[in-house]
């Protein structure tokens, strides 16, 4: 058996709700003030500004397929799949209006989602596939229905405007399918997750491969684990951007 040393998925979570953090302080403080202000700066703070954002947005690009890989692991190891749905729909709910005015300066906005419907889609669509592959019938009609389901919460994922769209659902399955009990297998399946971002978003989503390292130190465990920690990742979303839309209301609008 392997030994169980090294990063925990406490750990991961830390990692990804700070590069989160730390991509959000670009693009709902930086660039909305920035561009917002675009001809009030001169062009040497304007260029300066634009390489910190950049570093800011760079750094988050780990954060979305930690939480996917996460994700993953949540659904193969949790005892109750619609209790941990519900906990998402809650969390982007209370989240939506304040994404909506930190990001487009808006109470409500159809256009651009909050990312906890794209993991809740996410799960539905995991939850979907696992239902198919326990079914007793033939491996290419099975394989057949995966891909339907597939592309289903692809095309949900497009059509309602969520956050990584259908190329984020798609990293979520592919994680799903890639990923196994051995380091290399995870490693593995966090690296064709990157993949089909970049694939998807371009190459600035290529950042994210930073995400290996961490991953490759994962022990597979969940660590430290209460209702306080569970509560705080939880939390974190909603309360985080908030308080940088406080920021922002306060500072920069």
């Amino acid at each position: 058996m392997e030994k169980k040393f090294g990063m925990t998925g406490t750990w991961l979570k830390l990692i990804a709700v700070t590069t989160m953090f730390i991509d959000h302080i670009g693009a709902g403080i930086i660039e909305i003030w920035l561009y917002g202000n675009w001809y009030s700066f001169p062009e040497d703070y304007r260029q300066k500004m634009e390489m910190v954002d950049g570093v800011l947005r760079a750094i988050g690009r780990i954060a979305f397929p930690i939480f996917c890989y996460m994700l993953v692991e949540g659904f193969l190891h949790t005892r109750n799949v619609k209790k941990y749905g519900l906990r998402l729909f809650v969390v982007g709910l209370i989240s939506e209006i304040p994404f909506d005015y930190l990001f487009a300066n808006d109470i409500f906005n159809l256009y651009h989602n909050n990312v906890m419907w794209e993991l809740l889609l996410g799960l539905l669509v995991l939850n979907s596939i696992s239902y198919v592959e326990q079914l007793n019938i033939n491996n290419k009609v099975k394989n057949l229905q995966i891909m339907i389901v597939l592309l289903v919460g692809m095309l949900i994922g497009h059509f309602t405007a969520l956050d990584y769209g259908a190329g984020g659902i798609c990293c979520i399955a592919a994680m799903y399918m890639w990923n196994g009990t051995e380091r290399i297998q995870r490693v593995k399946a966090f690296a064709v997750g990157v993949l089909v971002l970049v694939v998807t978003f371009g190459l600035k989503e290529a950042w994210a491969f930073l995400g290996i390292i961490p991953m490759y130190f994962y022990n597979g465990t969940r660590g430290a684990d209460n209702k306080a920690i569970r509560l705080f990742f939880y939390l974190f979303y909603p309360v985080h951007i908030i308080l940088l839309g406080l920021i922002a209301y306060s500072f920069f609008r």
